[in-house]
């Protein structure tokens, strides 16, 4: 009896497919046809009709060919539960290869799994288990996978590609490796026709053959085109410098980075940061071009310096051997020879245009600025003016020398004057074709005079009252500082001079030549050189973007 119900339940008929042309190709039809198989057995169960099929399996449905070593195809359902040797074609355009296949042809659904491989003109995508949507045309995989398009590898847990528009997402544990850049991120948008990454969550990049690493959540890169975009106040760091900015922008072939908005550049090997609204980088020339209210910051042994200027510029000095195309004269500042084995590693900065400086110690303004790491020395050109304390100082052109980021020498050179004021249009000035001052702990010390050397003085009794008034002119005048106060001066040379008793004097006649008491230009505090357009949080705590 058991036998008889077994029989009676299931109805086998073994025959020899014959070969078929395939059909035309509408993505519309649902229908599963056999095409071709080397025998298949026809069995009928009480709810479902089955085709068993073996050797050389061709299915078609649509515009999409299925072949295989042996398939179950339920007829009833539309469903297919193919073996061995798996490949799908849809349309000649994407390839399916894997060892077993469970495709839903009403819902056009294939689950894929043992040595999947999806593959189409742009990538190759490798996993152990996938599921492929013929009819939206999305493949995802949940279990692991790498897509890789040209030299580009991409791993992560789970991913999702869009095989008609060319565009995966990437999710847990994302990794990217490719011949210019490695990258690990949580979540990432790739598009495999135009090699572009896009960014969407914290990312990590590292540039290949450098020490670069790029922080972002927002951007994309270009490998084609090697063009890069990082937005949301991305952060680029290397071994001695960091950059962030609201977008920042880079261009391969140019060597060109480009910076905007709310720029911070900081070189965290000698303690300088710009800010900045636009900045250039140049690979080439490893040179760094701000404007739009740049700002530098030059954080000393003891004090800190603020410069603004119309524009600022830093680049690299070149090696005595080749031709000099800075503003460096190399025979005037030749580099000393351990500088100079390895001088590509000596920056220096410009500024140009409304110069103005303050620290704690001096004050300065300027047409134009020079520094360098060379020598450690500041140089202003065009109406230069420092003041130090109650002590206003102007030439033709100023050198401030610094060691251990401390001030060491200040140089006036051609129409040198000092000048302080100790009362209403009184002053006491000091003047010579160079006047040279000398700092101790980042103070005044003493200062030399020479040249034509000219001074008028204020005299004072132990009082403190104004008594007279000195004039003197020599070759050489030494003025000694205590306490940022004058406390001797000593006049050499066949000194000449007179004094003056003060009462009845006309003080507008005591005014050496080229007088120019400029006290407007001085600036007050740092605050008064920080842009409005700057907040406090990006100005004092400039490291908040940093990794």
């Amino acid at each position: 009896m058991a036998c008889f119900i077994g029989w009676m339940s299931c109805l086998c008929v073994v025959t020899t497919a014959q070969a078929q042309q395939p059909l035309p190709r509408n993505d519309s039809v649902k229908i599963i046809y056999i095409i071709h198989a080397d025998s298949l057995i026809g069995i009928q169960k009480a709810d479902s009709d089955i085709t068993k099929l073996m050797g050389h399996v061709i299915l078609q449905q649509g515009n999409t060919l299925f072949s295989c070593d042996s398939a179950y195809k339920n007829n009833t359902t539309n469903v297919v539960d193919a073996y061995g040797h798996i490949h799908i074609n849809q349309a000649d355009s994407v390839q399916a290869y894997g060892d077993y296949l469970h495709y839903l042809g009403n819902e056009k659904l294939a689950i894929l799994s043992g040595h999947v491989r999806l593959q189409d003109a742009q990538m190759t995508l490798f996993t152990e288990k996938l599921t492929y949507d013929l009819h939206q045309h999305v493949a995802q995989y949940l279990q692991g996978g790498k897509l890789v398009s040209q030299q580009t590898t991409l791993t992560s847990q789970s991913a999702t590609y869009y095989t008609d528009l060319h565009q995966a997402f990437f999710q847990h544990q994302v990794r990217l490796n490719d011949p210019q850049y490695t990258l690990r991120t949580d979540s990432l948008a790739y598009h495999t026709d135009t090699h572009t990454a896009y960014f969407i969550a914290p990312t990590l990049i590292h540039l290949q053959d450098s020490a670069t690493v790029i922080h972002t959540h927002d951007g994309y890169y270009n490998t084609d085109l090697g063009e890069a975009m990082f937005a949301s106040r991305s952060v680029i760091t290397d071994s001695s410098q960091m950059t962030t900015a609201d977008s920042l922008f880079y261009f391969r072939k140019k060597g060109l980075g480009v910076a905007r908005g709310n720029v911070i550049w900081r070189d965290t090997s000698r303690k300088v940061t710009v800010l900045a609204g636009y900045a250039e980088t140049h690979d080439q020339t490893s040179t760094l071009l701000a404007t739009q209210q740049p700002l530098l910051i030059y954080e000393m042994k003891n004090d800190t310096l603020y410069t603004v200027a119309d524009t600022l510029f830093s680049g690299i000095i070149p090696r005595k051997d080749t031709p000099n195309k800075g503003p460096l004269d190399p025979e005037k500042t030749a580099l000393p020879d351990s500088a100079r084995q390895d001088s590509s590693a000596i920056r220096y900065f410009s500024a140009f245009h409304h110069v103005r400086i303050y620290s704690d110690s001096l004050q300065a303004v300027a047409d134009s600025m020079y520094y360098s790491f060379a020598d450690s020395t500041f140089r202003f050109y065009i109406q230069p003016v420092v003041w130090i304390g109650d002590y206003q100082l102007s030439g033709d052109t100023i050198y401030l020398l610094t060691e251990h980021q401390q001030a060491k020498e200040l140089q006036l050179i051609e129409h040198a004057i000092i000048i302080n004021q100790i009362g209403k249009n009184m002053f006491n000035q000091v003047k010579g074709r160079t006047i040279f001052g000398y700092f101790e702990d980042n103070r005044l010390n003493w200062m030399h005079v020479n040249g034509n050397a000219e001074s008028v003085y204020y005299v004072q009794d132990d009082q403190g009252a104004f008594i007279g008034i000195n004039r003197v002119s020599c070759s050489v005048i030494d003025i000694y500082f205590k306490d940022q106060k004058v406390y001797r001066v000593a006049f050499r040379g066949e000194p000449s001079g007179s004094m003056s008793p003060l009462k009845g004097a006309r003080l507008q006649d005591y005014l050496l030549r080229n007088f120019s008491w400029q006290v407007n230009r001085r600036p007050k505090s740092k605050t008064e050189l920080i842009p409005p357009s700057y907040s406090a949080s990006a100005f004092l705590n400039g490291h908040e973007n940093m990794p």
